[in-house]
């Protein structure tokens, strides 16, 4: 069996939101987490999120998404190297993905085996870009 490829953390959680404002609420008001700016575009481009948020150090982020689609998972982080080797690496081990070019960002999409939507995401976006 091979080693899969690095991972550089997690980058964000994936959050299921009733009401969107009332999370941001929470989250702002009583966690002290942000709206990342750089990334506040795809709230506003899409009915249900994400929704961006970090903490005041910048190490930890959530996605909030509303709606009824199922998105809690983790989004791991990855260089764009790895992020192509993980590419390979999921699908030779017979796991359907989902590639995503986020304008900003690239993501692979994948479950395990519960059924969780699980992410990887690269923020190398040329990289990633030239590689695909």
């Amino acid at each position: 069996m091979t080693n899969p490829p690095p991972l550089r953390g997690v980058h964000h959680c994936h959050l299921q939101v009733k009401d969107m404002e009332q999370a941001l609420v929470f989250y702002r008001d009583v966690m002290g987490f942000e709206i990342v700016p750089e990334l506040e575009f795809w709230y506003h481009h899409q009915d249900d999120g994400p929704l961006m948020l970090q903490d005041q150090a910048k190490t930890i982020c959530l996605a909030l998404f509303s709606g009824n689609r199922s998105s809690n998972g983790i989004a791991f982080a990855a260089d764009a190297r790895a992020f192509v080797d993980w590419y390979r690496h999921l699908e030779g081990r017979g796991i359907k993905v989902t590639l995503a070019d986020h304008q900003v960002s690239h993501s692979l999409y994948f479950r395990d085996p519960s059924a969780n939507m699980h992410e990887i995401t690269c923020f190398e976006y040329e990289a990633v870009h030239n590689w695909l």
